[in-house]
């Protein structure tokens, strides 16, 4: 494959037409399409579906599949980009689940950036179970998730944990914090599955109350299924005090608290050399920030 036409791909993936791809390649919308071509040939296959009358560029079944491809690929030239000009910087691709990327580490994130040291940084939100792929795949040199699944080639070390709390936007109790089991009402619960300690907690504490109705995987649609003063949700602490930070939500604590949710560091044992001083400055600012 040549890198042309991988660049050109992914241009109108990610702008959605021809023509806002071509200016963005600084390219005539013909040379684009050109480069289009030449790359279905190369891999025998129509990625991009080109039907009269549609306002914007859609990818065919196959064009779908190979985008993972074509994105992995861009990445590969990229670090072999890196290798043959001799750059000296430093580089780190850092996998996380969102709860934690978004209410725990950016404090490390930001000490990090502003090192003297010059580290090209790649950061990924995923799932628990995709974070284990992407370190076997090497495609990234960390992973922060709340999933420990033991791996030979892997470490795995505990580096944060922090209690599970209530929050709500309406005041569940006249007046206190602590909220006992049969006050919350879990037709109006967010549900989150944290991971296998907090389900089994979570089964027991339930009892004969109905299951919630909403379950959620990221912590961002908190904030768009939280409509209304009745509902609830069982969160980290970091996030929590996060969403109080705004003003418009209350934290509570149950009677019966759930196990705390403990926070795993995934990397591999044989890291790439090029990231092997940025994981020693990443420990740095995780202990420097990290309590």
């Amino acid at each position: 494959m040549n890198n042309l036409g991988i660049e050109a791909f992914l241009s109108v993936v990610h702008h959605g037409s021809l023509t806002d791809a071509a200016n963005s390649l600084y390219l005539s919308q013909s040379t684009l399409s050109h480069r289009l071509a030449q790359l279905e040939r190369e891999v025998g296959m129509t990625l991009i579906d080109r039907g009269r009358g549609m306002r914007t560029l859609s990818l065919t079944s196959d064009g779908q599949e190979f985008l993972t491809i074509a994105k992995r690929w861009s990445d590969l030239v990229h670090e072999t980009t890196q290798i043959r000009t001799r750059k000296q910087n430093m580089t780190l691709s850092i996998g996380s689940v969102d709860s934690i990327q978004n209410y725990v580490l950016p404090p490390v994130f930001e000490l990090l950036t502003t090192h003297s040291k010059k580290i090209d940084i790649r950061i990924r939100t995923q799932q628990s179970s995709e974070l284990y792929l992407l370190l076997e795949r090497g495609e990234i040199d960390i992973a922060f998730s709340h999933l420990e699944q033991p791996m030979p080639n892997m470490i795995i070390k505990k580096f944060y944990s922090e209690k599970m709390v209530v929050i709500s936007k309406g005041k569940l109790l006249s007046n206190g914090k602590i909220l006992k089991d049969k006050e919350l009402d879990t037709s109006y619960q967010l549900y989150f599955d944290w991971n296998t300690s907090f389900k089994a907690w979570y089964d027991g504490w339930i009892g004969d109350r109905n299951y919630p109705t909403v379950h959620l995987d990221t912590a961002q649609l908190l904030l768009t299924f939280m409509d209304n003063d009745k509902k609830w949700a069982i969160i980290p602490l970091s996030m929590a005090k996060k969403l109080e930070s705004t003003g418009e939500f209350l934290i509570y604590y149950l009677e019966d608290p759930p196990p705390e949710r403990v926070c795993y560091q995934i990397r591999s044992r044989n890291p790439r050399a090029s990231a092997v001083e940025s994981l020693k400055l990443l420990d740095n600012c995780i202990n420097s920030v990290i309590i």
